[in-house]
């Protein structure tokens, strides 16, 4: 096996778990049935998290026959770092347990706000950082300034509005974020191809 394929087996356990915490809990608010009050935002959240997942190991993968110029602990590291911290992100995106007294996603939500886009904030500032770091590891080749430019330029504009979620407490500004932010979700990972 390469160095490559283990660290692949490495990453993809992060993202087996995100996915998984994600599933098992809408399997409980699913079988809670009437005890659960919908409400898209957590949901959403939820799925845009697992897109995003995903999507940061696609990318990982898609370097996969780069030669690495002196490969480092601290370069497998960077990538662990975001994929444990975007598990992270996927298990606060819906309660673990519906109580028998019932849950209100949308009140859910709004008190696992702050949480929820810290994490999001550190993983978004995590992950540009680490796609910086990969261009000037690799001297600005001008293929690879193609391939992760965007996610530098976009991360860093994902970042200004992530920060505002944890302070701003307006539903409206919470609805225009979400629906934009998984959006942009869906339109940067959705193309990739292997």
């Amino acid at each position: 096996m390469t160095r490559f394929e283990y660290a692949a087996i490495f990453n993809g356990i992060f993202v087996a778990l995100a996915l998984e915490n994600i599933a098992a809990s809408f399997h409980k608010l699913i079988d809670a049935g009437r005890r659960v009050r919908w409400h898209w935002m957590a949901p959403t959240n939820a799925i845009g998290s697992a897109i995003a997942t995903i999507g940061q190991f696609w990318v990982w993968w898609r370097g996969r026959d780069i030669v690495a110029v002196n490969p480092t602990v601290f370069s497998v590291l960077l990538n662990a770092a975001t994929l444990f911290l975007l598990y992270l992100a996927c298990a606060a995106t819906l309660p673990d347990d519906v109580p028998e007294s019932g849950i209100d996603l949308k009140a859910f939500y709004f008190s696992k706000r702050q949480q929820y886009w810290s994490i999001v904030e550190v993983t978004v500032l995590l992950a540009t950082c680490n796609q910086a770091w990969f261009l000037v590891f690799h001297n600005f080749e001008p293929q690879l300034v193609q391939l992760n430019g965007p996610m530098v330029y976009g991360g860093l504009a994902i970042a200004a509005i992530v920060a505002s979620l944890i302070v701003v407490k307006a539903p409206w500004w919470h609805t225009l974020a979400i629906i934009t932010i998984t959006s942009g979700v869906i339109l940067q990972y959705g193309p990739l191809k292997l």
